[in-house]
């Protein structure tokens, strides 16, 4: 069978501080294949954005610490490079696009001069070549007059163009691994629509690997090959598309699944919430984290927290002491 692209084995991330130890990161584990989309769903703070920074070895040392875990990439610890090295990986074979391109762009240099600074450092480009691909990518990612636009600065851009001149800088180098941290949030859903047909024709030409990191479910499915559903640091269940919304099997996504509203369901259905709020992550229950938000709570769910398990679809896998209950709908 052929290596993964990228395998991530037991991370785990904890920050340090004044209120106590935020155990971030709980033992996440999984792969992803070249040319795959995933998609890591879950609400504000369940690790989404903290796991993906951990594989670049982004996030600030101290307070945070990523306390154990391995990331192969092409079968490389990532975690262990020296940071040298992990320079010539970071922009040239994985590539990054925040949420806010404001605060990723840097304002006093111009959109063409950051794209390619990639360019030169990377693929050992001269100044002329730099510039002559960098108005390419401009134009490739729906930028016009792209030559014109290079000697702009950021400010001289709307949001939309912001993100897109992002993702050019993203693609300079022709990554294996594109990973999305929320790149649509900020972004009027017209726009949003844009950057997504976007990425799912880029992805396609270029047969990267993508990680598309959201809260909202209706992008994944419109985008995404499996799904990573996250839940106070951890993975609580991982499928493909299909199988994670046609046979939900965890309480949580069908309450995430419950708050999209369709287009296929009778006027008037009101649309479900998840009562409560996430756990503190500085104190996490001893059991299943989502036992105090959860209506098919038992004794087990309180005392022990179940592992993810394969329920027979795929390769889909639940950390639930009631799924199969879910799945009958008996529960």
């Amino acid at each position: 069978m052929e290596q993964p692209l990228l395998e991530i084995k037991d991370l785990r991330v904890t920050f340090h501080t004044d209120d106590g130890i935020v155990h971030a990161v709980n033992g996440v584990s999984y792969s992803i294949e070249k040319g795959e989309v995933l998609g890591v769903v879950g609400e504000s703070g369940c690790g989404k954005s903290v796991h993906a920074l951990s594989i670049m070895r982004l996030i600030p040392i101290p307070p945070g610490n990523i306390d154990s875990g391995e990331v192969l990439f092409y079968g490389k610890d990532l975690l262990k490079l020296h940071l040298e090295e992990l320079r010539h990986i970071r922009g040239s074979q994985i590539a990054m696009v925040f949420q806010d391109p404001m605060t990723s762009l840097n304002p006093a240099y111009t959109i063409g001069f950051q794209i390619s600074e990639a360019l030169i450092l990377h693929q050992r480009m001269n100044q002329n070549q730099a510039r002559e691909r960098s108005a390419e990518l401009l134009s490739l990612v729906g930028i016009p007059e792209a030559k014109r636009r290079l000697d702009d600065y950021p400010h001289q851009f709307s949001g939309g163009m912001r993100q897109r001149a992002m993702i050019a800088m993203a693609l300079s180098c022709e990554p294996s691994l594109l990973i999305a941290d929320e790149p649509t949030t900020a972004l009027d859903v017209t726009i949003q629509a844009q950057i997504i047909d976007l990425v799912k024709r880029l992805q396609s030409n270029y047969g990267m690997a993508v990680m598309w990191i959201t809260h909202d479910l209706g992008v994944v499915a419109e985008l995404a090959h499996k799904i990573n559903v996250m839940y106070a640091g951890y993975i609580i269940e991982r499928g493909n598309v299909r199988d994670i919304y046609k046979r939900t099997r965890h309480p949580y996504t069908l309450g995430l699944l419950g708050s999209l509203p369709r287009l296929d369901e009778a006027p008037g259905i009101r649309l479900l919430s998840i009562p409560g709020l996430p756990p503190d992550l500085v104190a996490l229950p001893k059991g299943c984290p989502f036992v105090a938000r959860c209506n098919y709570v038992t004794d087990i769910c309180v005392e022990s927290m179940p592992a993810l398990e394969d329920v027979g679809d795929h390769g889909h896998l639940v950390a639930c002491w009631r799924w199969t209950e879910i799945a009958e709908g008996v529960a």
